[in-house]
């Protein structure tokens, strides 16, 4: 605006611009903006996700906190004949129940929500108005209540169907245009990815769990059958394992490790049934025969499940597990990093376990002699890590072997 004099008065000249176009533009791209950084905030939230609870948890809350909407909420449809559409996570509404209810995904006579719609009919559903007259009447009196101008509803697929929605609402009129909606399909597809591969991924824990639960009971049959024909000796591969998974839990082995020689530990005398019972049960000293006969039962056990397809190489252990450091032992002679870890563990658990037990030819000889022997031996015999770690579980952590429960136990 200028101001002019023209024949003794004074005027004023200006320009007058429309602008609306370019604050159309404007809102235009701070929505995509919007939603472009929902979707980048919401794949973050896929790829750390730890289960399809805690994905759905983090999805809405991003939707929410980081795309400036006003609630976000997921729904499943049930398939059952009352149709059913069950609000499963949901963000911006405080509350234990959600704020809507008896929601399903049939056409009735109070009308269907947009999520129902976008379910029944597999496409995305916009209201730019909430207020349209058009709108299901209880959906709109409820969302109008809340300040809720509009709304979208994604549907979310799993390959072939709908089997639930992904439903926004935005206090801010002429929300969703075509660029925005573009974006916050491409994260409800993601998001479907995700409940999906969270669901795959949990049936196959679930699965993985049966295996190995139906693995440990084989094995622990197993031992139940080699402890049968030896009653002097029953529970001694159970106290053995419970020494050896403490020994490598304070090594500070990975649980998987851990449990593979948990599993050998329990099983590493199964050789001994080749071995005559009259020999293991033998209250005098052996014969250098029946010695050697015994010295057999490492091989014995590997040959029994060397074909046996196991996660850990458990034969390996339980063919190593008579083996020393200095290459004294048997079978092979190995020496030093020759012989597993998981074998050198159960070396050092096996000998606390027979020293400080009765045996059919001696009475107990206490843990004390037991301890000091594998002190003497320590990085001559057995690893010195190892031994270590034995130490330290009895002397500092006060371990003792709970022969009832075959469970761990710390005084």
């Amino acid at each position: 605006m200028s101001a002019i004099r023209r024949k003794e008065r004074w005027g004023a000249i200006g320009i007058i611009r429309d602008i609306s176009e370019r604050k159309a533009s404007e809102a235009a791209l701070n929505r995509a903006n919007r939603a472009l950084k929902t979707l980048s905030a919401g794949n973050l939230a896929l790829v750390r996700a730890t289960s399809e609870n805690n994905l759905l948890k983090k999805v809405t809350k991003v939707i929410v906190e980081k795309g400036g909407y006003s609630l976000a909420a997921v729904d499943y449809a049930d398939e059952g004949p009352l149709k059913r559409l069950n609000p499963v996570a949901w963000y911006g509404f405080e509350g234990k129940e959600y704020w809507l209810s008896d929601l399903c995904w049939e056409e009735k006579e109070k009308g269907i929500l947009p999520a129902g719609e976008a379910v029944r009919e597999g496409r995305t559903q916009i209201y730019r108005n909430i207020s349209d007259p058009a709108t299901c009447p209880i959906w709109r009196t409820a969302s109008m209540e809340r300040g809720y101008v509009s709304h979208i509803s994604l549907p979310l697929f799993d390959g072939e169907r709908a089997f639930g929605a992904l439903s926004i609402y935005s206090s801010q009129t002429e929300s969703f245009d075509e660029e925005e909606v573009e974006l916050l399909e491409e994260l409800a597809s993601d998001l479907a990815y995700g409940i999906l591969s969270q669901r795959t991924r949990a049936a196959d824990e679930k699965h993985e769990t049966l295996l190995r639960e139906g693995l440990e009971q084989t094995i622990l049959a197993i031992a139940a059958t080699v402890e049968a024909r030896d009653p002097y000796t029953a529970g001694h591969q159970k106290r053995v394992a419970q020494l050896a998974t403490a020994i490598a839990e304070e090594m500070g082995l990975d649980r998987n490790e851990t449990e593979g020689i948990r599993f050998a530990a329990t099983i590493h005398d199964l050789g001994k049934i080749h071995i005559p019972a009259e020999i293991l049960a033998k209250p005098g000293r052996l014969t250098d025969i029946e010695y050697k006969l015994i010295q057999t039962h490492p091989q014995a056990g590997y040959e029994i499940i060397k074909d046996v397809r196991f996660p850990w190489p458990i034969a390996q252990i339980i063919l190593q597990h008579h083996e020393h450091l200095d290459g004294s032992g048997y079978p092979q002679g190995l020496k030093g990093d020759e012989i597993l870890l998981g074998a050198r563990i159960i070396t050092v658990a096996d000998v606390i376990e027979a020293i400080s037990s009765h045996r059919p030819y001696r009475s107990a000889m206490g843990i004390e002699v037991a301890l000091d022997e594998v002190a003497k031996g320590r990085g001559i015999r057995y690893d010195a890590a190892v031994v270590d770690a034995c130490l330290k579980l009895f002397h500092e952590k006060r371990f003792t072997f709970d022969t009832d429960s075959g469970m761990l136990s710390f005084s």
